[in-house]
């Protein structure tokens, strides 16, 4: 790559946005405000805050409110109802405007001073920097024990790197946070989302604080629905783009499972063993007609991948960097923000 082209790349000022969803937090967002924007005051960057309340019930909207009115690099979405932390995580995402997004809880316990170690990870090459609560401050039984283990599993089954999922501290570079796919739980997996569009992450280790106001929203309920989106997760990241492969294996086994049966059914029918035969033969015959099933969703499912690329929606691939050497040498990075100490200007977006 062209050394000129490279530090002109790196001279483009960077501009940090923070999002965080609130669900009745109302004794901590005072606080939380005021020591985000001691933090972000002290980089020396460009930079915003975005609020959104996910339904409170309590004088979170007040405050928030409030706090706009008073702070100019402030935005606050109010949803209609409780939507839930993903989708509070996506508006935020799409109201935001730095090249990077950071994340984080609006309970107090992630540590706004973490801030600067994210960015200068970022500006090592990464595209995603997770947190790691390592010294977690949480009820063990509720909270830690059931982390413990859906991380354990989680990393088992998907193999992902990441040893602490569910912690609400991030940051992404804008080219991942505008492809990722925010639904239902998705937020708990965005690591191996992210991972999977081919970002470069990685995970240090967070100060965590415990809960001073409020009310925890989350249990062991919470721990059975992130298990239960594993297996949607999965088949996100390894066959969305080739569901016939899962289809055409299931069909195969279902396939041979019947044919397992058949084969003894058949036997016993031809030796006059009717009660035995008769049962085997037909669950053969069902087993034989849902692998066909399975195969003909298979060939469905692969169609609709076919034409949602070909429409120009959801194109199989992610460009990172592209170089030509016509004429003259040019570099166009999807992008590529430089390091935090790069940029002396401050101030909210125009």
């Amino acid at each position: 790559m062209d050394s000129v082209a490279c530090e002109e790349v790196t001279r483009q000022p960077l501009s940090v946005s923070v999002v965080v969803p609130l669900h009745n937090e109302a004794g901590n967002i005072e606080t939380l405000h005021s020591e985000l924007r001691e933090v972000l005051q002290s980089l020396g960057c460009c930079w915003d805050i975005c609020y959104v309340d996910d339904g409170s019930t309590d004088e979170t909207p007040q405050k928030l409110a409030q706090i706009a009115e008073r702070d100019g690099n402030v935005q606050v979405i109010f949803l209609t109802r409780r939507f839930g932390q993903a989708a509070a995580l996506r508006a935020g995402m799409d109201a935001s405007h730095g090249d990077i997004v950071i994340t984080l809880d609006g309970d107090l316990q992630n540590d706004p001073r973490d801030i600067p170690h994210f960015l200068a990870k970022i500006a090592e090459g990464y595209d995603v920097v997770h947190g790691w609560r390592l010294q977690r401050q949480d009820s063990y039984l509720r909270r830690r024990l059931p982390s413990q283990v859906a991380n354990w599993l989680i990393r088992k089954l998907t193999g992902a790197p990441t040893p602490d999922l569910g912690c609400g501290i991030r940051a992404m570079r804008r080219w991942v946070v505008e492809h990722l796919e925010l639904v239902g739980d998705m937020h708990r997996y965005l690591p191996i989302l992210a991972r999977d569009l081919g970002a470069r992450s990685t995970v240090i280790v967070v100060n965590h604080r415990p809960r001073r106001f409020g009310k925890s929203k989350y249990g062991l309920r919470r721990f059975f629905a992130v298990l239960a989106d594993l297996p949607l997760i999965m088949f996100l990241t390894r066959y969305r783009w080739r569901p016939i492969r899962l289809m055409a294996a299931l069909s195969t086994v279902v396939g041979c499972l019947g044919t397992m049966a058949a084969v003894p059914g058949i036997v016993w029918t031809a030796f006059g063993r009717l009660p035995l035969g008769i049962p085997l033969v037909a669950a053969a015959v069902v087993s034989w007609g849902m692998s066909l099933l399975l195969l003909a969703v298979g060939l469905l499912a692969e169609l609709q991948v076919r034409l949602a690329t070909t429409a120009g929606r959801n194109a199989p691939y992610l460009i990172r960097s592209m170089v030509s050497n016509k004429q003259e040498a040019k570099v166009v990075r999807f992008p590529q923000p430089p390091s935090p100490v790069s940029s002396g200007r401050t101030g909210s977006f125009g």
